[in-house]
């Protein structure tokens, strides 16, 4: 347990945050409006458009045992977490999908078992909230999902949400969880990419650290983080 004084409290010191799309949108590319040194563990392999960065480093994962490359990454990051400023996990729904498929070769049925969907719900939120310890920065990717969300009093809608189990808790724990979208800008018709801060009945979100916009730009919404 620790006690602090609310006074001591730096609002955007060691923030954490999910931004989620549709694959190929542009989230790794955020990684480039980052400061500071910078420690990213590819899941899906997909670093390319990272090329030339000097305070990047880039961990991937061997896709055969994904829970055993976790417990590496994280060993490495707290071994030399005085190094780095910014810890990247790219990405989440990648991991979970690779860990079942792990689960599954060693099933008879070769399919995970119903257990191991109650695994992994713990092991993404322990995975986070141990990061979150290290009171680094911690940007976290996933994919988007539809989901059909039923109200109380009848009727359906569609809502867009992080690909990522265990999603109420972790987002529990998430300051920030954005969903990056491309817009056409009224006037120009010009095409960009922006990061949906605030919940709406279509797109699963949250924003309590910044707090005041709707939308931010893509390469926008890290530096605001850090600068503050």
């Amino acid at each position: 347990m620790e006690v602090m004084k609310a006074t001591d409290i730096k609002k955007y010191q060691n923030w954490s945050c999910i931004i989620y799309s549709e694959p190929g949108i542009g989230k790794t590319t955020m990684i480039k409006s980052l400061t500071g040194k910078t420690i990213v563990f590819s899941i899906d392999g997909m670093y390319q458009v990272l090329h030339n960065l000097e305070n990047v480093d880039i961990i991937t994962m061997d896709a055969q045992e994904p829970n055993k490359e976790l417990g590496n990454f994280y060993r490495f990051v707290v071994k030399n977490k005085d190094e780095y400023d910014n810890i990247v996990i790219d990405n989440l729904s990648t991991f979970q999908k690779f860990w079942l498929n792990a689960q599954a070769t060693l099933s008879k049925s070769g399919m995970p078992e119903i257990k191991d969907y109650g695994v992994i719900d713990r092991v993404l939120l322990d995975f986070i909230a141990s990061f979150k310890k290290l009171k680094k920065n911690l940007l976290f990717f996933a994919h988007e999902k539809k989901v059909e969300i039923t109200r109380e009093s009848g009727g359906v809608y569609t809502q867009f949400q992080p690909d990522i189990r265990n999603l109420d808790a972790i987002m529990g724990i998430v300051p920030i969880v954005g969903r990056m979208v491309i817009m056409k800008e009224p006037e120009t018709q010009k095409r960009k990419r922006v990061i949906v801060l605030q919940p709406t009945q279509s797109t699963r979100a949250k924003d309590q650290l910044i707090g005041n916009l709707q939308t931010i730009d893509q390469l926008e919404l890290l530096p605001t983080l850090q600068k503050n």
